[in-house]
């Protein structure tokens, strides 16, 4: 796929939503609000996202916070194209079914690395907590 990353940024930015036809959009994930150092997506729990005991899988947390997080070093330093080099995601709480919210927020934001953290909850349950290192893989 070949990304033109400016009208990228700014698709992110005026629509604040995930690009049709990536996995966030499979996921069936929604940016809520997208902000300098602030970022909130949703996932409505289906039948996809379960594991085979009717648990939430932990590889739908993990996925979920590596894009917002993605998404939201992105808007901080437009210039670069970032990804996740590290996703340590912590799971508390189980969940099987309602709508999983996640909050994030920036722990350093650097040129080069920026580390994110971000808290998955479910009814106001909180379920996983993830911290994700980014690098930038191209600049301007």
């Amino acid at each position: 796929m070949n990304i033109d990353k400016h009208k990228l940024s700014k698709e992110i930015i005026n629509n604040k939503s995930f690009i049709e036809g990536t996995f966030d959009h499979l996921m069936n994930h929604k940016l809520i609000k997208l902000e300098e150092n602030y970022v909130e997506t949703q996932i409505e729990i289906n039948e996809s996202h379960l594991q085979p005991f009717g648990l939430v899988h932990g590889g739908v947390y993990c996925a979920m916070a590596e894009s917002a997080i993605s998404y939201g070093a992105s808007i901080n330093q437009t210039e670069s194209i970032w990804a996740g080099v590290n996703n340590n995601t912590d799971f508390i709480a189980s969940a099987t079914e309602g709508l999983l919210e996640l909050k994030a927020k920036p722990i350093k934001l650097g040129k080069r690395s920026q580390i994110w953290e971000a808290e998955i909850y479910n009814n106001n349950k909180l379920c996983a907590k993830s911290t994700v290192r980014l690098t930038t893989i191209e600049s301007k």
